[in-house]
């Protein structure tokens, strides 16, 4: 089901709040940080289920992703979706493979949704031994969803660095949340030290004090939030 996960990531592109795209909500200490822009060079203008990636000319690589789903009756959905992706530090030639999957099954009757959701999990490897991971799972609010805010929490590390990792529905000019992701903050000990937007351009801000080690981090937890098509 390519097609259906493509309207899902073309229509991520179009939230708008004001006749404006919607940025999501960051701290001030992010804001303050420039921009990096998260460029893609795949089919679909890079959309689509396969392709190339660059990271202000400091991370490079490549991803190819997959969703598909099913539904019964329009009462009981099944969806998965799966990627893979290369990234590789440009300066130290480093490499970091991803390989990741998730699965939802929801049952929705009148204006209730029963969710039984399995957690998005991502290998992290090195050298093919595995260095790290990144999940994310929805935000718990009982088996019954009746707010359309989607909201994913988890984290990711490598190593011995560790990050959480929340998804943003918000932005600086609205009340209520939006139900699909703008992008995904990054913290450590409840400090934002980076940030992810998904929605319209691809961009990534961080503090300018973290260590390489902490910056090679986010940009995996980068590509795994903004390149991954999450089972929606």
């Amino acid at each position: 089901m390519i097609k259906k996960a493509l309207v899902v990531a073309l229509g991520s592109v179009l939230l708008t709040a004001c006749g404006t795209t919607a940025i999501m909500k960051k701290s001030a200490a992010i804001q303050a940080q420039p921009e990096m822009v998260i460029k893609t060079d795949g089919d679909f203008w890079g959309l689509g289920q396969e392709g190339t990636f660059d990271i202000a000319g400091i991370y490079t690589g490549k991803y190819s992703r997959n969703a598909s789903g099913s539904a019964w009756f329009n009462a009981l959905e099944t969806n998965n979706g799966e990627m893979a992706a290369e990234i590789t530090r440009v300066d130290g030639k480093e490499t970091w493979h991803l390989i990741c999957s998730g699965k939802t099954q929801r049952l929705n009757i009148a204006s209730f949704s029963f969710d039984n959701s399995k957690p998005y999990k991502c290998q992290i490897l090195q050298n093919n031994k595995q260095v790290g991971s990144y999940e994310m799972s929805q935000a718990s609010s009982g088996p019954i969803a009746i707010g359309i805010e989607r909201k994913e929490i988890g984290e990711v590390s490598i190593a011995k660095k560790q990050l959480r990792v929340t998804s943003i529905h918000e932005t600086d000019s609205t009340f209520i949340p939006l139900e699909r992701a703008l992008g995904y903050s990054l913290t450590k000990d409840n400090r934002e030290v980076a940030a992810v937007q998904t929605n319209g351009m691809l961009t990534l801000q961080m503090l300018p004090e973290l260590s390489p080690a902490e910056r090679d981090l986010v940009a995996v937890a980068a590509i795994a939030s903004a390149l991954s098509w999450r089972p929606e």
